[in-house]
């Protein structure tokens, strides 16, 4: 069982939509929830170039408020509905969905140390790169979002790389193609040229992990900890694991899950069963 689309919820209510988007995880920000909402209202409406995405005065910070939290309450029932479809039902799949998603995963990601992320919010159809990724290192990381990639999109991505290099000195150290599905034909395994310099773009695939052992509608308990969290933040036990290392104290876990306890089903108790148990050590060992 998954959650349901929107359209065939029973329980169309505000109260509904803002309980279930309390457990998106990691918690929005206040200010993530704006950029939510303004890159939605920036969403273009045609294929006109305006060249405004090609400046980096077009990407704005997002993230460095991380000790607030996002007040749902205040939304309009369409702004509950973008919520609802983007992260928990995962009904859409179209560019900014994906990417979206993409930054909500990233934010929890182990092997990258974050420094910034800067957001594109141009209104500009013919926008190339998404997000601008600084790392601990000073190392920059352009992002590029796509609801399918074929060969001309990877082509007009690298190309588009290039110019906004060319106006904005900023050198990739790293390129990221995030897309929910992808033809055979691109070519990955090759080096692309960005400023006459070797680069290998990286691919980031949407996958949903069928052999999973919860769903999206199963509420997941992380034994030692405060963390009570949803299965719809999740594709895979791999990215559950991650999450819970990141935002947890580590040492002795279990992780329980209580079957479909988000469906619009009603039962008085729901069981808890044991899917992970392990140790994590966070010790910085050096």
């Amino acid at each position: 069982m998954t959650l349901q689309y929107y359209d065939l919820l029973q329980d169309k209510t505000e109260k509904r939509l803002q309980y279930l988007a309390s457990y998106i995880a990691p918690e929005l920000t206040i200010g993530e929830l704006q950029n939510f909402i303004d890159d939605i209202a920036n969403k273009p409406k045609d294929s006109k170039k305006t060249n405004k995405s090609n400046k980096l005065d077009a990407f704005k910070e997002i993230g460095d408020d991380f000790e607030t939290h996002a007040d749902f309450s205040k939304l309009t029932e369409q702004q509950l509905k973008n919520i609802y479809q983007v992260f928990i039902s995962r009904e859409i799949n179209d560019r900014f969905a994906v990417k979206w998603r993409f930054y909500q995963y990233f934010k929890y990601i182990r092997d990258i140390i974050i420094e910034s992320i800067k957001i594109n919010q141009s209104d500009d159809a013919t926008k190339i790169i998404d997000f601008i990724i600084e790392t601990e290192d000073n190392k920059y990381i352009f992002v590029l979002c796509f609801d399918v990639l074929d060969i001309q999109k990877f082509n007009q991505g690298i190309e588009g790389c290039n110019e906004f290099v060319k106006a904005n000195k900023i050198k990739p150290d790293r390129i990221f193609f995030v897309t929910n599905k992808t033809f055979r034909d691109i070519p990955i395994e090759n080096a692309v040229i960005i400023d006459n310099e070797e680069l290998i773009a990286e691919l980031w695939l949407e996958i949903n992990d069928e052999s999973s052992p919860f769903n999206n509608e199963d509420m997941l308990i992380i034994s030692n900890s405060d963390l009570k969290i949803a299965g719809f933040n999740f594709t895979s036990m791999e990215d559950l694991l991650d999450y819970v290392y990141e935002f947890s104290d580590g040492g002795q876990i279990s992780i329980l899950k209580k079957a479909d306890f988000f469906s619009e089903v009603e039962r008085e108790e729901f069981e808890e069963e044991l899917i992970w148990k392990g140790i994590m050590i966070k010790n910085d060992i050096s």
